[in-house]
C-alpha cells in the first residue's frame, strides 16, 4: 500500500462521518423525530462497531480472508444509504442506519491495522490528518446544500460519499491481509482491556457531542451553515494536531499524551454546558485537538504495541468497537433522555463529570503499562 492510497482512504472514510456528524441530527428532526429517537438511532450507527467487526477482526487474524470483504462491507453501507431515502418509520430509520454503521465501521480497523504496521514511528499521524480533512470538505461543502428545509436532501451525501469510499477500499483487498506466517491466537493482556475500557468510558463521554452539538446549537437560533463551520473548526484543530504526532509523541510520549488528553476533556464539556456563545464554543471545539485527537493518537498506537502480530487485527478491531462503537452507542443512547430532559447544559456536565472519573481509571494504569509499549 502507498502513503497516497492510505491518505485517500482516511479522506473517504472520515468525509463519510462529514457528513454523519453534523446533519444527522438536524435531519431526523426534520423527519419528525424526538430527541430519544434521535439518541438511539445515532447509538445504531455504531452498534455494529460493538460485536461484528471486532468478530470480523479475529476471524481476519486466523488467515481467513473472503475475496472483494472490504467492498463488499463498503458496498453494503452505500445500499443502506438508498434504503434512508425510502423507508418511513422510525425503527425502519434505525435499522437503515445500523446496516450503514456496520458496513462503514467494519473496513477501519482491518486496514489500520495494516497501515500501523507499515508506517515509521511517529508517522501515523500524518496520514490520519486526511480523514481530518475529508472530514472538513465535506462538513463544510455540504452546509449551504442542507440549509433549513434543504436538510432532507442528507441521504444523498451519504450515498455519494460512501460510494468514494467504496472506491478507496480497492487497493487494500490484497495489502491489508495478515502476513501469512505470523503466529496466531491468544487472549488480549488483562492491561490491554483495561485501556481499552479507558478509551471506550472516554468516548461515552462524547455521546452528548456527537448527538446533540448540531441540535445544541441550532436551539440557540445559530445556523446550519455556521454549525457545520464550527465542525470543521474542531477537525482543523484536530488535524493540526495529527500533523504534529511525531514531535507530540517525542515531547511527551504515548502515556503522556493520552493523560493529557483525558485530564483535559471534563474542562471542554464544561466550556459546551455554558449558554452557547461563539468565542466560548470556538475555544471548545479548538480543544477536539487534545481530547479527541491526541487521545486517538495514543490511544491506537498503545494498543497496536500492547499485542502480538497475530493478534492486531482483532485488538483494532476491539478498539474500535468499544470506544467509536460501544461507547459512542451507549454515551449517544444515554445522551437523549438527558437532552429531553435538562438540554445541553445538563448533558454536558454529566459529560464531564464521567470524564473526571476517567482520568482517575487512567492514573493507576499508566503505571501498569510496560514501558516497553512505547516511547517515555
Amino acid at each position: 500500500m502507498s502513503s497516497k492510497q492510505s491518505s485517500f482512504f482516511f479522506a473517504a472514510y472520515f468525509g463519510v462521518l462529514g457528513a454523519l456528524l453534523p446533519y444527522l441530527g438536524p435531519y431526523l428532526r426534520a423527519r419528525a423525530i424526538g430527541a430519544v429517537g434521535i439518541g438511539l438511532i445515532t447509538a445504531a450507527v455504531s452498534l455494529a462497531k460493538v460485536v461484528y467487526a471486532p468478530l470480523v477482526g479475529a476471524v481476519v487474524d486466523r488467515g481467513r480472508w473472503l475475496p472483494g470483504m472490504l467492498v463488499l462491507h463498503a458496498a453494503v453501507a452505500v445500499a443502506s444509504a438508498l434504503a434512508v431515502l425510502l423507508v418511513q418509520q422510525p425503527w425502519q430509520l434505525g435499522v437503515a442506519f445500523f446496516l450503514l454503521g456496520l458496513g462503514h465501521a467494519t473496513v477501519l480497523p482491518i486496514v489500520e491495522a495494516a497501515i500501523l504496521e507499515r508506517v515509521p514511528a511517529g508517522g501515523y499521524g500524518a496520514l490520519r490528518m486526511w480523514g481530518s480533512i475529508g472530514f472538513i470538505v465535506v462538513a463544510v461543502g455540504a452546509g449551504p446544500l442542507l440549509s433549513a428545509a434543504k436538510v432532507i436532501r442528507f441521504p444523498v451525501l451519504l450515498v455519494v460519499s460512501l460510494a468514494l469510499l467504496v472506491v478507496a477500499c480497492r487497493p487494500f483487498e490484497r495489502s491489508a491481509r495478515p502476513h501469512p506466517r505470523v503466529q496466531r491466537g491468544g487472549s488480549l493482556p488483562a492491561e490491554v482491556w483495561w485501556l481499552l475500557g479507558v478509551l471506550a468510558l472516554n468516548q461515552v463521554a462524547h455521546g452528548p457531542y456527537y448527538a446533540f452539538f448540531s441540535l445544541h446549537l441550532e436551539d440557540a437560533g445559530w445556523s446550519s451553515t455556521l454549525i457545520g463551520v464550527l465542525w470543521s473548526a474542531g477537525v482543523v484543530a484536530e488535524s493540526v494536531a495529527f500533523s504534529f504526532g511525531a514531535r507530540l509523541e517525542r515531547w511527551r510520549g504515548l502515556r503522556g499524551l493520552l493523560g493529557s488528553a483525558l485530564v483535559l476533556a471534563p474542562v471542554r464539556w464544561v466550556l459546551l454546558a455554558l449558554p452557547p456563545v461563539l468565542p466560548i464554543v470556538i475555544v471548545a471545539q479548538a480543544m477536539h485537538a487534545v481530547t479527541f485527537a491526541v487521545a486517538h493518537l495514543a490511544g491506537i498506537q498503545l494498543v497496536q504495541h500492547a499485542v502480538p502480530e497475530g493478534m492486531r487485527r482483532r485488538a483494532q478491531a476491539l478498539y474500535s468497537g468499544l470506544t467509536f462503537g460501544l461507547g459512542i452507542t451507549v454515551g449517544s443512547a444515554l445522551a437523549g433522555p438527558l437532552y429531553a430532559a435538562a438540554g445541553g447544559e445538563g448533558a454536558f456536565l454529566a459529560a464531564a463529570g464521567l470524564s473526571v472519573v476517567v482520568f482517575t481509571l487512567w492514573i493507576p494504569l499508566a503505571r501498569r503499562l510496560r514501558a516497553g509499549s512505547q516511547p517515555v
